[in-house]
Order: C-alpha cells, then sequence, then structure tokens
C-alpha cells in the first residue's frame, strides 16, 4: 500500500526494492491510494492498482474497491508505505485475514521536523497511524532521526527497526561521457561549471534559498549553470520563475520531469540539496553514486550519508549554501575528483540495492514463518 505513485523518492524506493526481490519469488501488486502522478514513472513491470482517492480523501467507493483488490490477490503479508496508506494497510489486513493471521508492515519515511506545518488532515492521519502501529507487526523506518522523532511522538516501539534507502549502481555510476553530451544539450561549454539540484517543486525542497545562493555564487564564478530537475520545475511554472533572481536566468535551466536523472547528476561538478526537513534523501545517495560531490543541508541523516564526502550547511543558510558551493568548485579538479570517488565507493559498501533488499526480504519472510 502506498499513498501515490511519482518520481519522488518514497516511490522509486519501493519499486526498486520491489523490482531487486524479483530473483527470490516475491510477487507484489502495489495499491496506491491516487492516481498514478507524472510521465516518467517506471512500473518496471510491477502490476498495480489504484483506489483513485482525490487527495487521499477516504470514500466507500475507495474501501469497496480495496475490499475486492485484497480478496482477488490474496496477500500472504500486507506492507504499508507512508502515513495514510500505513492506516489503510491495516484495513487490507481485515480484509485479507480470513482463518490465518496475515502479517502487517508499516513504513515511515520522513521525519517530523515539520511537522506543525502539515497541514490539519495529515497531522490528523499521523496520530492516527501512531495510535494503530501498535498492531504491526514490523515498523520499517528510513532514517535513524525519523525513528526516533517517531518514536517519542508515541508510535510502538517494538519491532521498529531502520532500514536505509538503497541504491542501484548499475544504474547510478559513474559516466565521463554525460557532462559533454548535457552540455550539448543544453548549448553550453563544456568547462563551465554544472551545479544541479533535483526535486520535485515545493516549498520544502526550498528551491528559492538554492536560486539565492546560485546568484551569490555567480559573483564568483559567472560562468556557472544551475540545473533544476523535478516535477513543476518548468519554465512555465510562474511561481519557479517569480523567485529566480533576474540576473540569472540565462543560467538556470528548468528542466522538469525527466527520465534520464542518472545521466544528467553524472555530469554535475556538484549536486545540491538545500532541503529545509528531509528523512533519507534518494538525491544524496544517487549523487554520490555518481561520483558527484554535494552540499547539503543538515537535516535528516544528510551529513550521516554523506560522510565528509562533500560540504554540510545548516538549513535556511543561503550565505552559507553559497559559500559550500564555491569551496568545492574553488577544489583542484583532481581532489574534487577523489572526493566523488570517495562518496561513490561509500555508496556502494554501504547502501547497495541488493543489501537493502535483501533486507526487506528478510524481514518479511521471519514474519511469514511466525506462528498465528
Amino acid at each position: 500500500m502506498t499513498t501515490a505513485l511519482g518520481t519522488g523518492g518514497a516511490e522509486m524506493a519501493l519499486f526498486r526494492v520491489l523490482n531487486a526481490l524479483r530473483p527470490k519469488g516475491v510477487q507484489p501488486l502495489v495499491v496506491s491510494i491516487m492516481a498514478l502522478q507524472g510521465e516518467h514513472f517506471p512500473e518496471m513491470g510491477i502490476e498495480i492498482r489504484s483506489l483513485d482517492m482525490p487527495r487521499a480523501r477516504l470514500n466507500w467507493q475507495a474501501v469497496s474497491r480495496l475490499r475486492a483488490i485484497v480478496k482477488e490477490f490474496q496477500p500472504d503479508i500486507v506492507q504499508g508505505w507512508m502515513y495514510h496508506s500505513n492506516v489503510l494497510a491495516h484495513l487490507a489486513r481485515y480484509f485479507a485475514a480470513s482463518q490465518r493471521h496475515i502479517p502487517l508492515a508499516i513504513a515511515i519515511r520522513s521525519s517530523m521536523t515539520i511537522f506543525a506545518q502539515e497541514k490539519r488532515l495529515t497531522r490528523l492521519v499521523v496520530h492516527l497511524d501512531a495510535w494503530l502501529s501498535r498492531w504491526a507487526d514490523r515498523i520499517f523506518y528510513v532514517s535513524r532521526l525519523g525513528a526516533q522523532q517517531h518514536t517519542n511522538f508515541g508510535y510502538s516501539s517494538q519491532q521498529a527497526m531502520v532500514i536505509p534507502n538503497g541504491f542501484d549502481c548499475s544504474v547510478f555510476h559513474p559516466m565521463p561521457e554525460a557532462r559533454l553530451s548535457v552540455c550539448e544539450e543544453l548549448g553550453l561549454s563544456p568547462n563551465c561549471p554544472l551545479i544541479g539540484l533535483i526535486a520535485r517543486w515545493q516549498p520544502l525542497k526550498n528551491h528559492r534559498g538554492f536560486f539565492a545562493a546560485a546568484a551569490m555564487l555567480v559573483r564568483q564564478y559567472p560562468d556557472a549553470n544551475f540545473l533544476c530537475i523535478g516535477r513543476g520545475c518548468s519554465a512555465d511554472n510562474p511561481e519557479v520563475l517569480a523567485c529566480v533572481p533576474e540576473e540569472i536566468r540565462h543560467q538556470v535551466h528548468l528542466l522538469a520531469e525527466r527520465g534520464d536523472i542518472p545521466r544528467l547528476t553524472a555530469a554535475l561538478d556538484i549536486a545540491v540539496n538545500a532541503s529545509h526537513a528531509e528523512a533519507f534523501p534518494n538525491v544524496v545517495g544517487e549523487a554520490m553514486a555518481c561520483g558527484i560531490p554535494m552540499v547539503v543541508t543538515d537535516v535528516g541523516d544528510s551529513a550521516w550519508i554523506l560522510d565528509g564526502c562533500g560540504r554540510v550547511v545548516m538549513p535556511r543558510d543561503d550565505f552559507a549554501l553559497s559559500d559550500a558551493m564555491a569551496a568545492l568548485l574553488a577544489l583542484p579538479q583532481h581532489e574534487r575528483k577523489q572526493l566523488g570517488h570517495q562518496a561513490c565507493n561509500r555508496i556502494v559498501e554501504h547502501f547497495s540495492l541488493a543489501a537493502v533488499a535483501d533486507h526487506y526480504f528478510q524481514e518479511w519472510s521471519s514474519l511469514l514463518r511466525r506462528p498465528d
């Protein structure tokens, strides 16, 4: 059970895990509360159903649809993935249970750093999810910070564990040829600094701060160019254009949602995650797997993932963000490459998709072996 289907980090993490488990005989059915979003979502051949709930608002048609799906599929285990879908996963287990116990696991894919700013309905759902968590057989957290925050909030501490995101290093890896092809596509000199932020357009992702830092950076590096990639990051979005300083508009490339993220990431000199809050951001691990040094804000597990392979700054500090980008650009090229090499090695050694997927498989298997 997932809340939505799009190219966001949580959704992609789910599908990568399920795809990696095909050789083990896992037969998944993904049920999304909301309809498919975006044009570049890779279904990976996994069966998908949707409850078509508008803005994740429960209605009897959706409940009836969920019951029919569960009765048809007859799952051995139910896995929730994000707050809203965790709640409905309890209902899915109820529909699935006949004369045997159906194990239920839920997953928390975010931190609670800005919980007070969430919509009232979302806050109510999180309170409900916390209360229901005592009946879950497993609680999977994607980040250490998220586990601590949610336990303090009232989520059950029983059967809770952290399983970080995993990264497919056969997809995200260094590509020396990517830079030239991207520069040719954008009509840029192959020698100009390329700095990228990959995130959907959302206040939490802090594109405004990134653009402000970029405007400061070009005073030192006037030929720097900035790539913004993600749903909503397009020239036809007036909100985006309004926060791009006039003096750097010709150097900001709004590429919207793309299906070639590995290539675009590998083309960068520096990748940036400027978010105000995160749990375990995929973009950090993906850039590191491509051998790209990063500047990240100190939110969620970002600094722990980076582990010195770049620069860490406090959130909401545009000056520090700009200074950190400048510091990386000032490094001799061989030092920056060495930093990227260290980043790539860290992902391969500690966050491989195969190891993370196997962790889920072992936990699901242990639940299925338990007596009713």
